[in-house]
């Protein structure tokens, strides 16, 4: 009877520590500090985040997108809902433009700015460089291939063939509406 006892205490044990191994494995999946983590799960997403807006007029998201080499290394301040948002670390989120099914992708420093998952749907005012990125094949495969991981999808990267050109906007402060 004492070594069943014993048994079922280092079972229970046993289940309590890789459950406890594996909560900390998916927090620091979703966020590196728990200060980060708190702005990931922020209930409320209205605020400004980063430094203070300094531009006064509004770029069309659309003007970006059609015409980027004009925009290429300047300061823009941009509007939109945004639609995603990096579920890991709220490291980057994607604004819809005022045209349909057009989008820019929104990057910030891991940790610097933590944009909240309930932002989603939120209207938001950006403000950042718009820059190229440039990736060979072998980068563009690695890229998608983390994204995809980010969201808890599958991707088949071989069928990525060609390096891709990525515009988007490194961000310096943002503020969201309620």
């Amino acid at each position: 009877m004492k070594m069943l006892f014993l048994a079922l205490i280092s079972a229970l044990l046993l289940i309590n520590l890789s459950c406890t191994e594996q909560k900390s494995a998916e927090a620091e999946k979703s966020a590196e500090t728990p200060a980060e983590n708190a702005a990931l799960t922020k209930a409320d997403p209205s605020g400004v985040y980063g430094a203070e807006l300094t531009q006064t007029e509004t770029t069309p998201i659309s003007a970006i997108l059609a015409d980027p080499e004009k925009y290429q290394g300047q300061r823009v301040l941009v509007s939109g809902t945004i639609v995603d948002i990096c579920p890991m670390r709220g490291c980057w989120i994607d604004l819809a433009g005022d045209q349909e099914y057009q989008t820019i992708r929104v990057k910030v420093k891991d940790g610097e700015i933590v944009f909240p998952l309930s932002a989603r749907g939120k209207e938001a005012q950006v403000e950042g460089v718009v820059e190229r990125i440039e990736l060979s094949v072998a980068q563009a495969r690695k890229m998608k291939l983390h994204e995809a991981e980010e969201k808890g999808e599958t991707i088949d990267t071989t069928q990525i063939n060609e390096p891709m050109t990525i515009w988007r906007i490194k961000g310096i402060g943002a503020i969201i509406q309620g």
